[in-house]
């Protein structure tokens, strides 16, 4: 059963509101969702550091990225991922968060295969990257994909997110060509 969260037990945090999906905090009832999409194709390749080997270590994760809304909560200095929730249903499809990465913020996402070439991901990251530039006061967010994962780069193209440079470097473990995008505050 999946539901929808009702009470945030942040100050000013979210649910962030897009046209079909809601982004809210995650909850350990999520556990069993969150390992399910684990287990997926999509994240096998794509996010392999994502995979988690059971329920149990699916709640670890659940429990540190829980603890971070709050302490410190801010993307600068750890991680603040958010559950992608239908908003029709409030059924968790995938996550949207920001990370630290080299003095700046990185985002990261990921919808679970069933819900993926809906524009979900790109309501998410646009939703997620727009209220964090604004509560977070970031001068920019960075998305860092592999180049060969297209429908990535165009998640991040659609959620208003320009092309910085192709590069080597590394991601999630593997080195390789990536892409790097940004999105900055609109002054």
């Amino acid at each position: 059963m999946h539901r929808q969260f009702s009470s945030m037990n942040t100050t000013d945090s979210p649910p962030i509101v897009a046209r079909s999906v809601m982004l809210r905090c995650f909850v350990p009832e999520d556990a069993p969702k969150v390992f399910e999409m684990s287990q997926e194709d999509g994240l096998r390749r794509w996010i392999p550091d994502q995979v988690y080997e059971d329920e149990a270590a699916t709640m670890e994760v659940l429990d540190y990225l829980i603890g971070k809304y709050r302490d410190p909560g801010t993307p600068s200095l750890a991680p603040y991922v958010l559950g992608v929730c239908l908003n029709d249903s409030g059924e968790l499809i995938g996550h949207v968060g920001l990370s630290p990465l080299d003095g700046q913020v990185e985002i990261g996402y990921a919808i679970e295969d069933k819900h993926q070439g809906q524009g979900l991901a790109s309501q998410a990251v646009r939703a997620m990257s727009e209220w964090a530039l604004a509560h977070f006061e970031l001068p920019r967010i960075l998305g860092i994909v592999a180049i060969d994962n297209i429908a990535s780069s165009r998640v991040l193209e659609r959620a208003g997110f320009e092309l910085a440079e192709e590069s080597m470097g590394s991601l999630h473990g593997r080195s390789g060509l990536v892409r790097r995008y940004e999105k900055a505050v609109c002054r």
